[in-house]
Protein backbone atom coordinates (compact mmCIF):
# COMPACT_ATOMS: atom_id res chain seq x y z
CA UNK A 1 0.00 0.00 0.00
CA UNK A 2 2.40 1.94 1.24
CA UNK A 3 4.58 1.83 -2.46
CA UNK A 4 1.22 2.54 -4.22
CA UNK A 5 0.70 5.70 -2.39
CA UNK A 6 4.58 6.98 -3.00
CA UNK A 7 4.12 5.88 -6.84
CA UNK A 8 1.03 7.68 -7.30
CA UNK A 9 2.52 10.79 -5.97
CA UNK A 10 5.44 10.71 -7.38
CA UNK A 11 3.15 10.35 -10.92
CA UNK A 12 1.46 13.39 -9.50
CA UNK A 13 4.83 15.37 -8.87
CA UNK A 14 5.80 13.98 -12.38
CA UNK A 15 2.40 15.39 -13.89
CA UNK A 16 2.78 18.41 -12.28
CA UNK A 17 6.40 19.47 -13.29
CA UNK A 18 4.45 18.82 -16.88
CA UNK A 19 2.28 20.57 -17.02
CA UNK A 20 3.95 23.67 -15.06
CA UNK A 21 6.48 23.29 -18.16
CA UNK A 22 3.59 23.17 -20.54
CA UNK A 23 2.18 26.65 -19.42
CA UNK A 24 6.14 28.02 -19.39
CA UNK A 25 6.56 26.89 -23.23
CA UNK A 26 3.66 28.29 -24.09
CA UNK A 27 4.14 31.97 -22.46
CA UNK A 28 7.67 31.59 -24.18
CA UNK A 29 5.89 30.97 -27.29
CA UNK A 30 3.75 34.25 -26.83
CA UNK A 31 6.49 36.05 -25.75
CA UNK A 32 8.77 34.64 -28.94
CA UNK A 33 5.83 35.78 -31.00
CA UNK A 34 5.76 39.81 -29.44
CA UNK A 35 9.17 39.60 -30.23
CA UNK A 36 9.01 38.93 -33.50
CA UNK A 37 6.43 42.05 -33.32
CA UNK A 38 9.09 44.20 -31.80
CA UNK A 39 12.03 43.49 -34.32
CA UNK A 40 9.45 45.08 -37.24
CA UNK A 41 7.87 48.20 -34.83
CA UNK A 42 10.24 48.60 -32.00
CA UNK A 43 13.34 50.79 -31.13
CA UNK A 44 16.63 48.30 -30.40
CA UNK A 45 15.74 48.87 -27.26
CA UNK A 46 13.05 47.92 -26.65
CA UNK A 47 13.71 44.76 -28.97
CA UNK A 48 16.60 44.25 -26.50
CA UNK A 49 14.20 43.82 -23.41
CA UNK A 50 11.83 41.47 -25.26
CA UNK A 51 14.82 39.67 -25.76
CA UNK A 52 15.94 39.31 -22.75
CA UNK A 53 12.85 38.46 -21.09
CA UNK A 54 12.97 35.59 -23.11
CA UNK A 55 16.71 34.81 -21.85
CA UNK A 56 14.96 34.96 -18.68
CA UNK A 57 11.85 32.64 -19.33
CA UNK A 58 14.35 30.18 -20.89
CA UNK A 59 16.70 29.99 -17.92
CA UNK A 60 13.45 29.31 -15.63
CA UNK A 61 11.81 26.92 -18.68
CA UNK A 62 15.54 24.78 -19.23
CA UNK A 63 16.01 23.27 -15.17
CA UNK A 64 12.69 21.84 -15.96
CA UNK A 65 13.44 20.61 -19.07
CA UNK A 66 16.95 18.93 -17.82
CA UNK A 67 14.38 17.11 -14.85
CA UNK A 68 12.68 15.58 -18.09
CA UNK A 69 15.98 14.84 -19.82
CA UNK A 70 18.13 14.17 -17.18
CA UNK A 71 20.81 13.37 -20.32
CA UNK A 72 20.82 17.02 -20.84
CA UNK A 73 22.14 18.19 -17.68
CA UNK A 74 25.25 18.90 -18.16
CA UNK A 75 24.94 20.33 -21.32
CA UNK A 76 21.91 22.43 -20.03
CA UNK A 77 23.83 23.43 -16.84
CA UNK A 78 26.59 24.77 -19.17
CA UNK A 79 24.46 27.03 -21.20
CA UNK A 80 22.66 28.82 -17.56
CA UNK A 81 25.64 29.14 -16.06
CA UNK A 82 26.77 31.71 -18.90
CA UNK A 83 23.16 32.98 -19.71
CA UNK A 84 24.29 36.44 -18.53
CA UNK A 85 27.39 36.87 -19.60
CA UNK A 86 26.64 35.69 -23.42
CA UNK A 87 24.60 38.42 -23.92
CA UNK A 88 27.92 40.72 -23.22
CA UNK A 89 29.82 38.90 -26.21
CA UNK A 90 30.60 40.19 -29.98
CA UNK A 91 28.78 38.23 -32.17
CA UNK A 92 31.27 36.39 -33.26
CA UNK A 93 32.12 34.96 -29.96
CA UNK A 94 28.28 34.03 -28.87
CA UNK A 95 28.49 31.93 -32.55
CA UNK A 96 31.39 30.27 -32.40
CA UNK A 97 30.90 29.47 -28.55
CA UNK A 98 27.46 28.85 -27.70
CA UNK A 99 25.26 28.87 -31.41
CA UNK A 100 28.41 26.13 -32.36
CA UNK A 101 28.72 24.54 -28.84
CA UNK A 102 32.85 25.60 -28.99
CA UNK A 103 32.11 26.13 -25.29
CA UNK A 104 29.73 23.57 -24.03
CA UNK A 105 30.28 20.23 -23.40
CA UNK A 106 29.43 17.74 -25.70
CA UNK A 107 26.11 17.45 -26.96
CA UNK A 108 24.16 14.05 -25.81
CA UNK A 109 21.13 13.82 -27.58
CA UNK A 110 19.62 16.41 -29.90
CA UNK A 111 16.31 17.09 -27.91
CA UNK A 112 19.48 19.05 -25.54
CA UNK A 113 20.35 21.09 -28.45
CA UNK A 114 16.80 22.60 -29.49
CA UNK A 115 16.14 23.54 -25.14
CA UNK A 116 20.01 25.45 -25.54
CA UNK A 117 18.51 27.49 -28.41
CA UNK A 118 15.64 28.74 -26.09
CA UNK A 119 18.44 30.54 -24.41
CA UNK A 120 21.01 31.49 -27.39
CA UNK A 121 18.54 32.87 -30.58
CA UNK A 122 17.01 35.29 -27.63
CA UNK A 123 20.74 36.13 -25.96
CA UNK A 124 22.29 36.41 -29.64
CA UNK A 125 19.01 38.94 -30.61
CA UNK A 126 20.42 40.97 -27.04
CA UNK A 127 23.68 41.37 -28.65
CA UNK A 128 22.83 42.59 -31.86
CA UNK A 129 20.60 45.17 -30.67
CA UNK A 130 23.31 46.29 -28.52
CA UNK A 131 26.24 46.54 -31.15
CA UNK A 132 24.34 46.29 -34.91
CA UNK A 133 22.94 49.88 -36.63
CA UNK A 134 19.21 49.86 -36.83
CA UNK A 135 18.71 48.61 -40.17
CA UNK A 136 16.39 46.52 -42.26
CA UNK A 137 19.39 43.80 -42.83
CA UNK A 138 19.91 43.68 -38.85
CA UNK A 139 16.53 43.63 -38.39
CA UNK A 140 16.28 40.44 -40.92
CA UNK A 141 19.21 39.04 -39.17
CA UNK A 142 16.91 39.37 -35.49
CA UNK A 143 14.07 38.66 -36.97
CA UNK A 144 15.42 35.00 -38.38
CA UNK A 145 17.11 34.41 -35.13
CA UNK A 146 13.27 34.89 -33.46
CA UNK A 147 12.07 32.34 -36.05
CA UNK A 148 14.54 29.82 -35.25
CA UNK A 149 13.91 29.68 -31.76
CA UNK A 150 10.01 29.56 -32.58
CA UNK A 151 10.92 26.49 -34.99
CA UNK A 152 13.07 25.00 -31.91
CA UNK A 153 10.27 25.74 -29.11
CA UNK A 154 8.27 22.60 -31.12
CA UNK A 155 10.55 20.69 -31.07
CA UNK A 156 10.99 21.36 -27.38
CA UNK A 157 7.54 21.16 -26.91
CA UNK A 158 7.37 17.46 -28.31
CA UNK A 159 10.72 16.51 -26.53
CA UNK A 160 8.44 17.25 -23.27
CA UNK A 161 5.22 15.05 -24.45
Amino acid sequence: MKKLILSLSLCCISSLSFANSDDMLSKYGNLAKLATQDVKLSSFSDIDKSSAKLVDLAKAILPAFSKSNPECKIYLDAVMSAADSMQQLSLKQIEADYHLDGKLPTLTSGDCYHAKDLLVHPATVVVMAKTLKDNKANREKMKHEIEEVIQHLGLVKQAVK
